[in-house]
């Protein structure tokens, strides 16, 4: 009896080590956020080629700001006359906690009318980050609703 309750112990405690041995897990860290976004001229997410456009948002990081990136990206389902995307980058964000963007740049002059994928992405000092996704429409002047 005495040899079989030995048995059974080292089995218990032969189990609890091997459970105690677990890797460790990824440390949740903290996203940053992106509201209260604003996108086009009068918030309307219409672009025009060649024109300002309009972008707010607040942003509030995880940590610290690392950058703050848009891109504008062809639709897989929508058919376009030629291909076109957009990419911009700020740094000067970088470092701050929480920062409102206010930005107006043109619809470079090559653009093609369309629906797009506009991208906010925010990406965070401690690796992590956030994207906030619209759907804009660019159109030549002369095609404006």
């Amino acid at each position: 009896m005495k040899k079989e309750f030995k048995h059974f112990l080292l089995a218990i405690l032969a189990v609890l080590a091997l459970g105690s041995c677990q890797e460790d897990t990824e440390p949740n860290l903290p996203s940053p956020s992106i509201d209260n976004v604003e996108v086009g001229l009068n918030n309307d997410e219409i672009g025009v080629i060649g024109e300002d456009f309009h972008l707010n948002a607040d942003l509030l990081a995880g940590e610290l700001i690392e950058q703050v990136q848009v891109q504008i990206n062809p639709i897989d389902e929508e058919s376009y006359e030629a291909y076109w995307d957009f990419e911009l980058i700020w740094d000067e964000y970088k470092g701050t906690k929480n920062s409102n963007v206010h930005k107006h740049f043109d619809i470079p002059e090559d653009a093609v009318e369309g629906v797009y994928d506009f991208l906010i992405i925010v990406t965070d000092q401690n690796g992590t980050s956030t994207e906030e996704k619209r759907s804009i429409t660019i159109y030549k002047a002369e095609n404006l609703p």
